[in-house]
């Protein structure tokens, strides 16, 4: 009986995917461990491999759009998902214990434990009055909004670099052309204004390849973890980037932190919504965030 269906995103991690999979293909078929694989061909295909696949486990070869993907294939089902990273970003890895190499990771695929992790859903809407004009997606890791999504489509543009250097020089890039909105954040009944530079919703703790917005976030405790960064010229937004990376930026100045269930963000002015690094949209106004507990199963290390 075979127990793995293997997803491989061959453009991930520019272009990465298919290579990692090679490097563990000897490793399965040394085990004699027998599986099926899907390579995708286009966005969308992940989550019709993860519907139809005929496997307990749906292994995700790509990073975290193709962990998105997949998520949006799996979740509410009895079926689990493992991880084998090779994206640009690689950062739900960091919240839920999977190894960065590929071997490594297999070996968590092969001996790891299995843990059920919440997952959010992300709405956007042209209109600041909402009904909906994109459809609902899932995440697992968390939703971007304003600069570190207009960081997120800038690193679309640029051909080669990949990892934190890749988020690095997207950011460089976007500094000076980012006009921040004025947003509403609405919750529990109250809502609050930001002239924002970004707002991070965090199921995970990491995002953008390796900044700690939420670093608090949990994937398992029910909440959903939100930083909101006020507006900053370039010079603090530098100063600003080292303390993120180590997720340090508690006491920051315009800095704010707090826990929610749902959410809703809106703005007279349009702004980007990327959803685990993906974008989700362009010329959104209103964006509605919420969280489901317990929608999802990993493989992760023991120890986690």
């Amino acid at each position: 009986m075979k127990l793995f269906t293997f997803v491989v995103n061959p453009v991930a991690g520019k272009g990465a995917g298919k290579n990692v999979f090679a490097s563990i293909r000897g490793e399965l078929e040394g085990r004699d461990i027998p599986y099926d694989v899907v390579e995708t061909t286009a966005p969308g295909h992940a989550t019709e491999a993860a519907r139809s696949a005929a496997t307990p486990v749906v292994v995700s070869v790509g990073g975290d759009g193709t962990i998105n993907e997949i998520a949006n294939g799996l979740a509410g089902s009895t079926r689990t998902l493992g991880i084998i990273p090779a994206g640009s970003g690689n950062d739900f890895i960091k919240s839920v214990g999977v190894p960065r190499k590929p071997l490594q990771a297999l070996h968590t695929l092969l001996q790891g434990v299995t843990r059920p992790v919440d997952i959010g859903t992300v709405r956007c809407s042209a209109a600041r009055e909402g009904g909906g004009n994109f459809e609902t997606r899932l995440f697992v890791n968390g939703v971007g909004v304003g600069f570190d999504a207009a960081v997120a489509a800038r690193t679309r543009e640029i051909p080669v670099l990949s990892g934190t250097a890749l988020y690095v020089l997207a950011v460089l890039q976007t500094l000076g052309r980012y006009v921040p909105p004025n947003f509403t954040i609405e919750f529990d009944g109250s809502s609050r204004e930001s002239r924002g530079l970004l707002i991070a919703v965090g199921n995970g703790k990491c995002a953008g390849g390796g900044f700690y917005l939420t670093p608090e976030a949990r994937v398992d405790d029910g909440l959903l973890d939100i930083c909101s960064v006020e507006h900053k010229n370039i010079l603090q937004i530098l100063s600003l980037m080292p303390r993120v990376m180590r997720g340090k930026h508690h006491g920051v100045p315009g800095v704010k932190f707090f826990k929610e269930k749902r959410l809703t963000i809106s703005a007279d002015e349009s702004f980007y919504v990327h959803a685990d690094g993906e974008i989700v949209g362009a010329n959104v106004r209103r964006v509605e965030i919420g969280l489901h507990d317990s929608q999802l199963t990993v493989i992760s290390e023991p120890h986690e």
